[in-house]
């Protein structure tokens, strides 16, 4: 018995790998033609470039410090609920961008950029 107790612990104590679900919200243009395999993988790697944790912990990094400001008295609440409607309103006009970014296809006549020769400015 005490044998069988030792193996069943050392069962548990076997890490599992996490199973990488896609979801159904994906980009599925790119994952279309792929296996079940190779689509979780895929995703895996699109989930690590996505920047879109990051840019919401930002947003609540600026929440905190607005409130934190308002709480100490800097700036008055008024000022606050303008900052933070600013940051909303630009941050829905950023996900409204990036919509329209993927449904436009590339094309690399609209990227390239034409920049004008700086001009020196004189010192009297």
């Amino acid at each position: 018995m005490g044998e069988k107790q030792k193996r069943q612990q050392k069962l548990q104590t076997i890490p599992q790998i996490p199973c990488i679900r896609v979801p159904l919200s994906a980009d599925m243009s790119l994952l279309k033609d792929l296996t079940r395999g190779q689509q979780r993988y895929f995703y895996s790697i699109m989930r690590i470039y996505n920047s879109r944790p990051q840019w919401e912990a930002l947003q609540t990094r600026y929440i905190h410090s607005l409130r934190h400001q308002q709480l100490l008295g800097y700036i008055t609440q008024q000022e606050a609920l303008a900052c933070m409607l600013y940051l909303g309103d630009s941050t829905n006009k950023a996900s409204a961008k990036e919509g329209l970014q993927r449904a436009i296809p590339w094309k690399a006549s609209a990227m390239t950029r034409t920049w004008l020769p700086a001009v020196p400015v004189s010192v009297v």
